[in-house]
């Protein structure tokens, strides 16, 4: 998925369309069941996918971060994995499938296609949130952009993403512990990211996933 970044200012349309965005008291799916082994397989996937992310932002011809944090790079800043974030959701399709256009941080807009919803559960409350295909693009490469309330002090203030991959059965696998920084919270004077509609925030901490980088410009 192209670099983006959050926020929320969104047209009209998208309101419309994302009217029971957030969380709910009602019966949604939980996180997803591991044993002993799943979980240490899916500890060491996330730990290995951390690394290589590393290694591209300590590589100076694509690293998103400024010229004079590349060299001392020593890697991007996470919570510990938590289980308990994630998730194999349905994806439910939405009443319309019209293309919105999403706000960027410093001007302009994005056009997105809302290609459905995602229901789960967490700390005892019924979360839905809707999820993008950008305008364009394969219909199977999929987007969600989020707010929670870490944003501004653990977390980037403008939100994080999640890149998703819907499978062939119509399921996606929602990890928050992959949750990541828009572009613009290494380095704001260069990129210029789409911001998550603000429909798409959650009233709770996810305390999963990177957090602000340390010494990176605001």
């Amino acid at each position: 998925m192209p670099s983006r970044l959050p926020a929320a200012a969104v047209s009209f349309a998208v309101g419309s369309i994302l009217l029971f965005g957030g969380c709910e008291r009602a019966h949604a799916p939980g996180p997803l069941a591991m044993d002993a082994a799943e979980t240490e397989r899916w500890e060491i996937a996330l730990v290995e996918w951390r690394i290589e992310k590393n290694e591209r932002f300590m590589d100076a011809a694509q690293s998103p971060l400024p010229a004079a944090m590349v060299d001392g790079f020593e890697g991007l800043d996470y919570y510990f994995p938590v289980a308990e974030l994630r998730y194999r959701l349905t994806l439910e399709q939405p009443a319309s499938a019209d293309t919105v256009r999403l706000a960027r941080r410093k001007g302009g807009q994005d056009a997105y296609i809302p290609r459905g919803t995602v229901r789960f559960r967490h700390a005892g409350r019924d979360c839905l949130l809707t999820v993008f295909g950008l305008a364009g693009q394969p219909e199977g490469d999929l987007w969600l952009p989020f707010y929670d309330k870490t944003n501004g002090e653990t977390t980037y203030p403008g939100g994080r993403y999640l890149d998703l991959e819907l499978a062939a059965d119509g399921t996606l696998e929602v990890d928050f512990n992959k949750a990541y920084n828009p572009l613009c919270a290494y380095d704001p004077e260069r990129w210029n990211c789409t911001l998550p509609p603000a429909e798409n925030t959650l009233p709770m901490r996810v305390e999963a996933g990177e957090k602000l980088l340390s010494g990176a410009p605001r």
